[in-house]
């Protein structure tokens, strides 16, 4: 027979009596695993991503581009305000660049 309380039956857990299983285990593919799979192969992008970044890829486009319109005159109004925004992120980059390139002074 059941003990007319065997409804009530709690289940305590006292501090570190209870499972303590825990997957240490690195997670190593986040960054690929965020690529939809409607941008391209994310093997692919990982292999062009450890061959050069995004940032040194887009640095080089933005070198590339810079220098093709500096001779150009005949741009739209909106096409001379991106291309100062540009130019203007192009130096806010490089002064960042060489504020992290220098030795941190000690004090």
């Amino acid at each position: 027979m059941y003990p007319w309380l065997w409804v009530w039956s709690p289940q305590v857990h006292f501090p570190w009596s209870g499972s303590v299983a825990q997957s240490i285990e690195p997670n190593t593919t986040w960054f690929y695993n965020m690529i939809p799979p409607v941008s391209g192969d994310a093997g692919i992008e990982a292999q062009v991503f450890q061959l050069a970044s995004y940032g040194t890829q887009l640095g080089q486009i933005t070198d590339v581009l810079l220098d093709i319109v500096k001779d150009t005159e005949n741009l739209s109004p909106k096409a001379l305000e991106s291309l100062k925004e540009l130019q203007t992120l192009k130096t806010k980059i490089e002064v960042i660049k060489k504020r992290s390139a220098q030795p941190a002074k000690l004090e």
